[in-house]
């Protein structure tokens, strides 16, 4: 089976497990909003302290600290010598994790876009643990937002307080504290070592909950990268996403956990991403969009019943609209930097049939149990590919650009066969049009029996060293309908007859010739049987009338 899109497959952990998996965020979370890690706020603290006691420019203030007062650097240490109030040490602060005019203006130092999309996961059930070593309240002030009140333990007090989590909405462990509470943990002293209370959660947590890890470098933070070594189950997956490259310890304790390291852009894009994708999987119905198995399954269910025809609709049409999507992208640009080599020309064969497998394999579905109430539907995807044409560049890539709608055809096409659908077959072979380089429904309009025959497409297979392409072509349409048509003598024999009455429709509306003489005898005997068959058929035939 394909290898699922990263951002899909954590979606589909949240959404098909809510509250299972909890947040793990470092200060790459709050990076964006202009608010600075716990270390920087000490840092700018000496230099004031520095400023008071008549320096003015420090290379080093941690290492100018520690020999002015002949001890590391202490958050609230800091705070006594530069406030005498409470009021003050508010104040000064606020200057770090709150904004001013300024900052409104420019957007920092509120919630981001991260923040906010947490905040939706929260409000719908699929985060109701959130572990951060960040001292600020921008997730608090975005989950409150959503009209929620997070439970927030900053302390062993306030743990002590608590609710169990397991009746909360939502709870926020702030592991190094809170930015008004003087007892936050920053120095490499302080991050060594937890409580024995928040030890004892922090392994209750690891035990019961799969991660999210967001923003956590892993570098300074011993006590919790020990928790984390601590941990021994494995019945929900850790991802430890991350920009770039992950550091030594984090390599390390990724190894350790078995995590799966996704590769991000930064905070907002991927929680942005995450809460788009868990909400659209809410409505899809709960499937996965990427796998076949599921959505084929999903169509057969909701052929089921008439009750579920929009839900059929829209399922389809989702995956319509992923395929026209990435067939309109410069993926499949017909332009090409460089020269057509028969290698790009297979590499582009090979991507179209991946692309499309699952459209092709929903469709047939499709018309092998639908009654033909779903006709024009299956008229509207072969259309809309169409649709995706280019008509600059390279004519062998123009051309090719055929190959998806040939495969999604002669797939149908058997199927409708094998399973007498004459009324979608009729839709497809008499209705569907084909407008080539013209945007309008004019007299440039054109059957598919005119355009998509498989010696054109053999035609354009030659300009590949693929040996022997018809048979290339028949196995690999195979691959999208063994499901109906599992012995190779039936298919084989299915093709035939398909292939025979595409011909014979052709020959019949173009030459009126004597079709025995076009055609070899035991494919007409075929073909012909089928042939009468379709147009002894009274929709057919008023289908066939209106075109002629």
């Amino acid at each position: 089976m394909k290898t699922l899109n990263d951002d899909i497959k954590i979606a589909f952990s949240l959404q098909s497990s809510p509250g299972v998996y909890a947040l793990l965020l470092g200060s790459g979370t709050s990076r964006s909003a202009g608010i600075p890690t716990g270390w920087e706020v000490v840092v700018d603290l000496i230099e004031k302290v520095a400023l008071i006691e008549g320096e003015s420019s420090l290379t080093n203030p941690e290492k100018w600290y520690i020999e002015k007062y002949d001890e590391s650097p202490d958050y609230a240490k800091l705070l006594d010598i530069l406030t005498n109030t409470p009021a003050e040490r508010t104040s000064l602060l606020r200057q770090y994790f709150e904004p001013d005019e300024h900052d409104l203006e420019e957007g920092l130092k509120v919630p981001t876009q991260a923040h906010r999309s947490i905040a939706k996961l929260v409000k719908y059930g699929y985060i109701r643990m959130i572990l951060t070593t960040n001292f600020d309240r921008l997730l608090e002030k975005a989950i409150e937002g959503e009209g929620i009140t997070p439970v927030v333990i900053s302390t062993d007090d306030s743990m002590k307080g608590a609710m169990p989590y397991i009746h909360n909405q939502c709870t926020i462990i702030k592991l190094h504290g809170d930015y008004m509470d003087t007892r936050i943990k920053n120095t490499p002293e302080e991050l060594a070592n937890y409580s024995e209370a928040l030890n004892k959660q922090l392994d209750r947590i690891f035990d019961e909950f799969g991660l999210i890890i967001c923003g956590w470098s892993a570098d300074w933070d011993n006590a919790l990268r020990n928790a984390l070594y601590r941990r021994e189950n494995r019945r929900f997956s850790i991802y430890w996403t991350a920009r770039g490259q992950l550091g030594d310890e984090a390599t390390r304790l990724v190894t350790h956990l078995k995590a799966e390291k996704i590769s991000i852009k930064g905070a907002d894009e991927f929680f942005s991403t995450l809460s788009d994708n868990v909400e659209a999987l809410t409505d899809f119905g709960a499937s996965h969009p990427l796998s076949t198995d599921l959505a084929v399954a999903k169509v057969k269910k909701y052929l089921s019943e008439e009750k579920y025809s929009i839900k059929l609709h829209d399922l389809v049409i989702k995956e319509l609209d992923r395929v026209c999507l990435e067939l309109s992208s410069d993926r499949f640009e017909t332009r090409p930097q460089s020269e057509i080599t028969p290698e790009l020309y297979i590499k582009r064969i090979h991507e179209y049939e991946e692309l499309t497998s699952t459209l092709i394999k929903i469709s047939t579905t499709v018309v092998y149990f639908d009654n033909g109430r779903c006709s024009s539907l299956i008229k509207r995807i072969i259309e809309r590919i169409m649709q995706t044409q280019k008509f600059v560049g390279s004519s062998y890539l123009i051309n090719l650009q055929r190959y998806p709608v040939f495969l999604l055809f002669n797939s149908i096409g058997l199927i409708s066969i094998d399973s007498d659908n004459y009324n979608t077959l009729a839709t497809v072979l008499l209705k569907t049009r084909y407008y080539g380089y013209s945007s309008h429904y004019d007299e440039k309009k054109s059957t598919l029996i005119d355009e998509f025959y498989t010696s054109q497409i053999l035609e354009e297979f030659k300009k590949t060293e693929l040996s022997q392409p018809e048979n290339y072509i028949v196995k690999t349409i195979k691959s999208y309908v063994m499901e109906y048509l599992p012995d190779d003598k039936k298919y084989e024999d299915t093709f035939d007859i398909f292939e025979y009455l595409i011909n014979l429709m052709y020959i019949d509306s173009k030459y009126k010739a004597p079709l025995s003489e076009k055609i070899c005898a035991e494919g007409y005997r075929l073909a012909k049987k089928y042939y009468n068959s379709f147009y002894n058929d009274t929709y057919i035939r008023q289908q066939a009338h209106s075109n002629i």
